[in-house]
C-alpha cells in the first residue's frame, strides 16, 4: 500500500526534517516543496495501519514536523482501473511538480487514464482524502506550468487543481557568513 503525507515544517528545520526522514523504514522518498505544504514524502506500508503506525510513531517523532496530512492511495483495482495495467504512484523527485485534483463524481478513473497518456506525467494515483487524484509532471515549473494548462486543465471532469513544485534543497554552508552569497 502506498500513501502521500504532507508535512508543515518548522522555519530553519528543513535540512534536518529532510535527514531524518532518510533514515525511516516505509519512506520510499520526501522532497522539499514549494505550495501549500513544504515536504510531501511518499511513504509505503503492507497496510494502512502499518502507514499510519509510520507516521504516527516515526515522521512525528522527527524535530522540525510541526504538522502532517496522509493521503492513501486507492488501489487501481477499486476504481475499474485495469485496461492499461494501472497507474503507477507518482515518483517523488526534485525539480518536478505534483498537481492534486478534483474531480467530478464518478470521473477519477477516466481521468486517470488520461494522464497516464500524456508524456510528461509520470505517474498517477487515487487518493482518498481532500484530492482525488496526484500526478507529477516530471518537468520543472517553467515547463509543467504549461503542461498543466494545457493537458491537465483540458481533461473532462476536472473540477480544480493545486499545484507543489519540489525543489533540490541543498544545506547551506555552516561556516559562511550573512555576506557571502553577495560576493
Amino acid at each position: 500500500m502506498d500513501a502521500y503525507v504532507y508535512l508543515q515544517v518548522q522555519a530553519g528545520s528543513m535540512a534536518g526534517v529532510l535527514a531524518g526522514l532518510s533514515s525511516k523504514q516505509g519512506i520510499r522518498r520526501a522532497v522539499a516543496v514549494i505550495g501549500d505544504w513544504d515536504v510531501i514524502v511518499h511513504a509505503e506500508g503492507p497496510d494502512l495501519d502499518a502507514i499510519a503506525s509510520l507516521v504516527l510513531t516515526e515522521i512525528h517523532h522527527v524535530p522540525g514536523v510541526v504538522r502532517s496530512v496522509t493521503a492513501p492511495v486507492v488501489p487501481a483495482d477499486r476504481i475499474g482501473v485495469t485496461g492499461f495495467g494501472g497507474p503507477k504512484p507518482p515518483p517523488i523527485i526534485p525539480d518536478a511538480c505534483y498537481v492534486h485534483i478534483r474531480a467530478e463524481a464518478g470521473a477519477a478513473a477516466g481521468i486517470a487514464e488520461r494522464l497516464s497518456e500524456i508524456p510528461d506525467i509520470a505517474g498517477v494515483a487515487v487518493l482518498g482524502g481532500s484530492w482525488d487524484l496526484l500526478t507529477c509532471v516530471a518537468q520543472p515549473w517553467e515547463v509543467a506550468s504549461g503542461v498543466i494548462l494545457e493537458h491537465l486543465h483540458q481533461i473532462p471532469g476536472v473540477v480544480a487543481t493545486s499545484t507543489l513544485v519540489s525543489l533540490t534543497h541543498a544545506e547551506e554552508d555552516e561556516d559562511r557568513d550573512q555576506f557571502s552569497s553577495w560576493s
